[in-house]
């Protein structure tokens, strides 16, 4: 209460301040003003509109704004993207149906090598917060990226090494609270420099309670057909009611957590590039939410499982946290050659020491370690005649082990390395872009039989620019994924996921191809109708191979959990998403938007067993209406998801929600300084929102309404 409190005598005062204030800002002002910047997911410095493939781009006011505990639930509202969530702690992005191995999630273009790829319970370490710009390819990615984002990529650019030296210092402050989980969140970043020298620093620290939750976190179903012990048939046809188990009322157990951040960088800047340093080291403890053991009576809003249990003389489920510390080197350069033909030579090289322990009941238990380098060299030339282009290579070995009594995969060494180089020309009104990859991926476990794989990828995109500001695009991308340690070698029960295990090593290569069609109109100095801008696309993917663990409806004797074995079967995902934003008069805007995508086997592996991809996102639909005033900007946004009734093989469906959102920024100006006031109410209607991508919907559903507000300063 005292926090809350707090806050609310921030953002008063700040309100008073602006009431009296005498410079109000105007339209454009440098608080809201986002600065035009070329997109780095491209190696030849293109602006977003211009690149063939759909990218998105979260900056300024609005990633403020949209800025969440975790990366899933920051970008859930892009177009193709989705949380799959698994308690208040952790949020992966899903782009197109595909997570984890296939989306490959990036500090500044490099990898960010935490352990968030190898099993779901665990929480990236980019913290979204500290987030200069997102930007979100969707699609494959691997010709750059290598195998790793065969589905796309999230690069979070956070500026920690500076590219320029700043006029004077600049910095932001920030405070925020959330009534969903009731969380206090600080932020600050600084920059500054004299004569070469640049440097940067920043932090945040990050505190929440369980997630507050309209009604039950634990839905039961009724069962169809027992479920069958290893070594079993299972039994169909039997309907049976599932007995009571422990459930809370009000709020989603043990997903309290708290996090912290802090960064310093510094780059010495000369007149043909610069060269710099950074350090970060992040920290998180969080829950994993309540569902594996059997209970008889609610736990209600209010009364923790603790109490409950003190008062009722009934044990409690066991208590699952993760304790997770990251500490981040990296190095980066570039150097612009004065040359008719080359243009510039970028270096990167990353040294991530990432650990995690898992705390069972209050004691360590399995402890996940990954020690990864990587590193990254492009040479772009452009000499103004018809072809411009890059190559690339990059260099990566992750050191990756999980120690316990319930480590679940052995330790093993990854190494890759991979050549690129990507060609694009123009002429009259078609812009061609190609590319090639090689790669060559080695595995090396502790005791089983080592693996290796060689990688090969090609791309090809043309686009017609209808005019200036407007263009079609058919992509055609060719990729292959190797499979990783855990797809391998993994034979164990994971706790936090309750789920056994089972790796498979003789999997093969993924092959993807992919059809990518895309029309876009965006002309901001336009008026009236012709300001609209229009993005549309769809997709048509082939996979052969694909990689997946399947629930095989069987359930381990030791354990008691579900068996998911990994294996290759072949797939297809298509799908689609649009989106138009309207001006209207008086600065205000409607945005009409929705995305779908569907997956299925080629082949059931049982006859009238269910060919449908598990855990893939529902098609959703909505609309917005906002008002852009200068000083100050509001949004009303209502996204609808439908059922999702496609659930796969021995999974339960999702019912679909109406999610209704309602957002505020006032911009204002303080002691001659900027600050801004914002405020987000978050499913106003109270939906009982459960991700159909999450392995933990039936236990730990999204939070319910709620109110997130704080004010920033920048200087």
């Amino acid at each position: 209460m005292y926090k809350t409190n707090k806050l609310a005598l921030a953002v008063a005062g700040a309100l008073t301040v602006s009431a009296i204030s005498a410079q109000a800002q105007q339209q454009g002002s440098t608080a809201s003003s986002l600065e035009e910047v070329n997109v780095t997911v491209s190696p030849l410095d293109k602006p977003a509109d211009a690149v063939a493939a759909p990218v998105s781009v979260l900056a300024g006011d609005e990633l403020r704004d949209k800025a969440a505990a975790t990366l899933g639930d920051t970008l859930r509202g892009q177009p193709g993207v989705a949380n799959a969530s698994f308690g208040g702690g952790v949020g992966l992005p899903v782009i197109r149906g595909q997570s984890a191995n296939r989306v490959k999630v990036l500090n500044d273009n490099l990898d960010v090598a935490d352990a968030s790829n190898t099993s779901a319970d665990h929480a990236s370490s980019v913290e979204a917060l500290l987030a200069k710009r997102i930007e979100i390819l969707r699609g494959p990615a691997a010709l750059r990226y290598g195998s790793g984002a065969i589905g796309g990529v999230v690069n979070v650019i956070d500026g920690r090494i500076p590219t320029r030296v700043p006029e004077k210092v600049e910095g932001a402050l920030e405070m925020r609270h959330d009534t969903g989980n009731r969380q206090d969140a600080g932020v600050f970043r600084m920059k500054g420099g004299t004569g070469q020298l640049a440097w940067y620093l920043d932090g945040t620290y990050r505190e929440n309670g369980d997630t507050q939750i309209p009604g039950l976190a634990i839905l039961h179903h009724e069962e169809h057909g027992e479920e069958a012990h290893a070594g079993e048939e299972p039994v169909a046809g039997e309907v049976h009611a599932e007995e009571e188990e422990f459930n809370t009322d009000g709020y989603v157990g043990n997903t309290s957590g708290r996090g912290h951040s802090y960064s310093g960088g510094a780059s010495w800047i000369t007149d043909s590039g610069f060269v710099g340093l950074s350090v970060n080291r992040t920290g998180k403890n969080y829950g994993i939410p309540f569902g594996t053991h059997a209970h008889e009576e609610e736990v209600h809003a209010g009364e923790t499982a603790e109490e409950h249990a003190a008062h009722a003389g009934e044990e409690t489920p066991e208590a699952v946290r993760i304790d997770m510390a990251q500490t981040r080197y990296d190095l980066k350069g570039e150097h612009r050659f004065d040359h008719t033909y080359w243009d510039k030579l970028s270096f990167r090289l990353g040294h991530n020491d990432y650990e995690h322990t898992e705390i069972e009941a209050g004691e360590p238990g399995t402890r996940f370690t990954n020690d990864a380098w990587e590193s990254r060299l492009e040479l772009t030339h452009d000499d103004g005649g018809p072809w411009r282009g890059a190559y690339g290579l990059q260099l990566s070995e992750k050191d990756y082990a999980a120690i316990g009594d319930e480590a679940f995969i052995e330790p093993s060494v990854t190494r890759s390395a991979g050549a690129f180089t990507m060609k694009e020309r123009s002429w009259g009104d078609w812009h061609l872009d190609l590319g090639a990859r090689l790669e060559r991926v080695e595995v090396s476990p502790e005791v089983s039989e080592d693996r290796d794989f060689n990688l090969l990828g090609a791309s090809a995109a043309l686009q017609y620019f209808l005019a200036e500001h407007q263009h079609v695009s058919l992509g055609l991308t060719s990729a292959e994924r190797a499979p990783v340690a855990e797809e391998l070698y993994a034979d164990g029960a994971h706790l936090a996921e309750s789920r056994y295990i089972l790796g498979n090593p003789e999997l093969d290569t993924e092959n993807s191809v992919n059809w990518e069609l895309g029309y876009h109109h965006h002309n901001e100095e336009a008026s009236g109708w012709h300001a609209a801008r229009l993005e549309a696309s769809v997709f048509y993917n082939r996979v052969a191979d694909y990689i997946y663990a399947q629930n095989t409806g069987l359930e381990d004797l030791e354990s008691e959990f579900p068996i998911y074995a990994y294996g290759n079967r072949d797939a297809t995902f298509y799908g689609a998403e649009a989106s138009v934003k309207f001006p209207l008069a008086g600065g205000h805007y409607l945005s009409l938007f929705g995305d779908s995508v569907r997956a299925q086997f080629d082949e059931a592996v049982i006859d009238g067993e269910s060919r449908d991809v598990p855990r893939m996102p529902p098609l959703r639909t909505g609309l917005a209406l906002g008002g852009d005033y200068g000083q100050w900007n509001w949004e009303w946004r209502t996204t609808h998801a439908f059922d999702q009734d496609h659930p796969g093989a021995f999974e339960e469906e999702t019912a679909g929600y109406t999610r209704m959102d309602l957002s505020a920024r006032y911009n204002v100006e303080v002691g001659g300084s900027d600050a801004v006031l914002f405020a987000s109410a978050r499913n106003l209607l109270d939906e009982e929102i459960r991700n159909s991508t999450s392995l933990l919907r039936d236990f730990a559903p999204e939070p319910g309404r709620s109110v997130e507000a704080g004010v920033r300063f920048l200087f």
